[in-house]
């Protein structure tokens, strides 16, 4: 199989990955570039030049180190740009029942696609079947080989705002790159970090970034719900160059130190403020950031609880991103605020091994099995695109 790109735009960083499936399903990277750069808050661009430098600097190193011109990527869409709508669907075989066929499940998806309400100045990226229906009895199995007359579906469907494919394609114009395909950043974390037998029901993908925090909800490979909440790994560095007076680099420095839950005792630290230096207690570093944490526990909470998570079940929950998982002791005191178990399962890799690095490796997994043949070489050939079907197949027997 031919290696694969993909540009993973994030809120503090720019991302390029080329790469391929090596063997046992593993992923052989072959070229990296990464350029900080803080090109969006929310879903509103704050920086276009530095983007427009960043893209073309990782895109560039990328294709340095793999020695491979890089002509096409497929772009990962932030949730803040993204929006889920969910729709029901059915189509009947008339009065006498039939074996449902792969081409039925095709145009089931299909009249889904077409029956959906857009909204407005955004397309459509992704369509996934949440389960279907079949006489009366819901699998997230396809039902494909049953008898009966009619199925149903719940399907998801993924929209990007045209705002953000515009500013990306004017980029990439630029140095003779398009698009492959797009990729909810979130959707291919969730299918990388979150085993099948655990999207049976549905489970919580939560992501701390630098700038915010991103939720989703997975069933089986479908996303049925996405949220950002503006609080990430930046807020704790501001709430410390604030409350102390010291420097944004200093504050930074003495947040990566920190460690949660740590009796620091009378211990001290030695900031820069901007003219000269000062020494502040651990302890009052470790009020703010866990005054700050306590908040975004509470946001994520009431976050969950909006998007109808029911949490008296205690839903499997993944943390991912570099906001807060870089923080040591983070993840148990999230889990104590919460309430809830969460887990935290980044896979190994030779290079980039961090959990600010998951969305980027969530995309190349999810593109490259996108791309992977059907197992029957008499039905498709490599080089032809699967149909949603094996590609759905590809991600339940993860």
């Amino acid at each position: 199989m031919k290696p694969t790109a993909v540009l993973d735009i994030g809120s503090s960083k720019v991302v390029c990955l080329y790469g391929s499936i090596a063997e046992r399903e593993g992923i052989l990277v072959n070229g990296v570039g990464v350029s900080s750069c803080e090109p969006y808050l929310g879903d509103e661009w704050i920086d276009k030049q530095g983007l427009h430098d960043a893209i073309i600097d990782v895109i560039q190193k990328a294709e340095q180190e793999a020695n491979m011109r890089i002509r096409e990527v497929a772009l990962t869409v932030p949730s803040s740009f993204s929006q889920v709508v969910l729709s029901d669907i059915t189509i009947s075989f008339g009065d006498r029942p039939r074996i449902v066929e792969e081409s039925d499940i095709e145009t089931l998806l299909d009249s889904a696609q077409k029956k959906v309400e857009h909204p407005a100045g955004m397309h459509l990226i992704n369509s996934t079947p949440v389960f279907f229906l079949v006489d009366g009895v819901s699998s997230v199995e396809s039902p494909i080989e049953t008898e009966t007359e009619e199925i149903s579906a719940l399907v998801s469907h993924i929209f990007v705002k045209n705002e953000f494919v515009d500013t990306i394609q004017d980029i990439l114009d630029d140095i003779g790159v398009e698009f492959s395909m797009f990729i909810s950043s979130m959707h291919g974390e969730a299918l990388m970090l979150i085993p099948e037998q655990e999207r049976v029901r549905p489970a919580v993908l939560i992501d701390v970034g630098y700038r915010q925090t991103d939720l989703c909800v997975i069933e089986g490979t479908a996303v049925t719900a996405l949220s950002s909440i503006p609080v990430g790994g930046y807020q704790f560095a501001s709430d410390l160059s604030f409350g102390l007076e010291v420097t944004r680099e200093s504050a930074e420095q003495a947040k990566r130190r920190f460690v949660f839950s740590l009796d620091y005792g009378g211990k001290t630290e030695i900031l820069r403020t901007d003219t000269e230096s000062k020494r502040v207690a651990n302890s009052t570093i470790a009020y703010i950031i866990e005054a700050r944490a306590a908040e975004l526990a509470e946001l994520i909470r009431d976050e969950l609880e909006r998007l109808n998570v029911n949490l008296s079940a205690r839903p499997v929950i993944y943390l991912s991103g570099g906001g807060l998982l870089m923080m040591r002791g983070s993840l148990e005191f999230l889990k104590k605020k919460l309430g809830l178990p969460i887990k935290r399962d980044m896979p190994w890799t030779p290079r980039l091994s961090s959990p600010n690095y998951c969305s980027a490796f969530g995309a190349l997994y999810f593109a490259l099995r996108f791309k992977q043949p059907t197992e029957d070489p008499n039905k498709v050939s490599a080089d032809e695109k699967p149909s949603i079907l094996n590609i759905l197949k590809n991600f339940f027997t993860k």
